[in-house]
């Protein structure tokens, strides 16, 4: 977000003061009472959430315990690229369970090409080793935040993401839209190949194969769980509503970080939890067409017989500047791979038989997959389509 040519974030203070964690946690009561929820999930973002001093977090914890605990269940959440986790953060973050994520882009070469400190280093070692101390002193599951390079060796990815004992990886595609290409694409024709979905589905297929016990990744259960008629997905797939808000630095709140890839100050609003109610932040029409991105899609998506499944793709990859997020996701053709493939896995383990008598059937393969017969020998798919 700070590489993507917004530069709001020059002009706000690098940590939360006190009275906007306090405008916060009064805020988050009073819409909470208001609408009767039950539960509440914050998430520590950044930037790098661990520059702020412990004391930071130690006061909204505190403070978030004895306002809100005693109406709502409170769930917290830190995104961190590990450098600088110690012992003491990690016995700190066990003791207010807070759910550690970790971001780390796949092989060490590939990482540091784009996770790099001011002085052109490549943060991987320094991550792995955060990832080692926190194996040691953190005391609950950890996850991965992985972004995808498509040009990297998908098996080796997966594999050595794997190997590092982690229980759940989470593979997110580059921030893009259709008048931004995602990293390491020079051109909309190599796009057009749909080269994210052919590298997802040799992840796949690496973790589909792999012995037990092995890490849950978020988007095949996802996808997997869709296909089954269970929505839960989140952001890129299903019909849910994205329920969900930033508070910046400076107390803006705002929608969903990632569209400032759409431009320098694309996200303000004009709202601050200081002086509004998260009601009229939700209100505001970014915030409600992210909210409602899965039933506010263009009228393609909606014609698609995928459509329940993706539900339109994420909504800041939809964006242009020619017709803003009235467009499929400019990933669909790789969507439409992953999802065509994982129900073609699922399915084809099922007798021919009792899927004509269920009435499941096969999803067309998209225009971008090689033709049936090639595509199920390739995945080892046609001693299933035998049976």
């Amino acid at each position: 977000m700070y590489n993507l040519g917004d530069a709001t974030y020059k002009s706000q203070p690098k940590v939360m003061s006190p009275e906007t964690v306090d405008a916060i946690l009064e805020r988050v009561l009073r819409h909470s009472q208001h609408h009767g929820l039950k539960e509440y999930e914050f998430i520590f973002h950044g930037g790098e959430p661990l520059l702020a001093r412990p004391d930071f977090y130690a006061h909204f914890l505190a403070k978030a315990q004895k306002r809100l605990s005693p109406f709502l269940k409170l769930r917290f959440g830190l995104q961190t690229n590990a450098t600088l986790l110690t012992k003491p953060w990690c016995q700190f973050l066990s003791q207010y369970k807070i759910r550690l994520s970790i971001s780390l882009d796949g092989l060490p070469s590939n990482h540091d090409t784009y996770r790099q400190d001011h002085a052109g280093r490549g943060s991987y070692h320094r991550v792995e080793a955060g990832i080692r101390l926190a194996q040691q002193h953190y005391r609950y599951p950890l996850s991965l935040l992985s972004v995808i390079n498509c040009q990297a060796d998908a098996e080796l990815t997966y594999s050595h993401l794997a190997s590092l004992g982690i229980s759940e990886i989470d593979f997110a595609l580059p921030d893009a839209h259709h008048n931004l290409l995602p990293l390491g694409l020079s051109s909309a024709q190599e796009l057009a190949q749909a080269p994210f979905g052919r590298w997802l589905i040799q992840v796949f297929e690496a973790w589909w194969n792999q012995p037990s016990p092995r890490p849950n990744v978020r988007l095949f259960d996802q996808i997997m769980g869709l296909i089954a008629g269970i929505d839960n997905g989140f952001e890129y797939f299903g019909q849910r509503r994205n329920e969900f808000l930033i508070v910046e630095t400076d107390g803006s709140l705002e929608a969903v970080g990632t569209l400032k890839a759409c431009g320098s100050g694309f996200t303000k609003a004009g709202v601050n939890i200081q002086t509004h109610e998260i009601d009229e932040a939700l209100q505001t029409p970014l915030a409600t067409l992210y909210q409602l991105s899965h039933q506010r899609s263009c009228q393609a998506c909606q014609n698609c017989h995928l459509y329940a499944v993706c539900g339109g793709g994420y909504l800041p990859h939809r964006y242009s500047e020619s017709r803003g997020f009235d467009n499929p996701s400019v990933y669909c053709q790789d969507l439409q791979m992953l999802i065509t493939h994982i129900q073609h896995r699922l399915l084809l383990q099922l007798p021919a038989s009792f899927r004509k008598r269920s009435g499941l059937e096969l999803l067309p393969l998209p225009g971008a997959l090689p033709n049936s017969t090639d595509y199920q020998a390739d995945y080892g798919l046609q001693s299933f389509a035998r049976n």
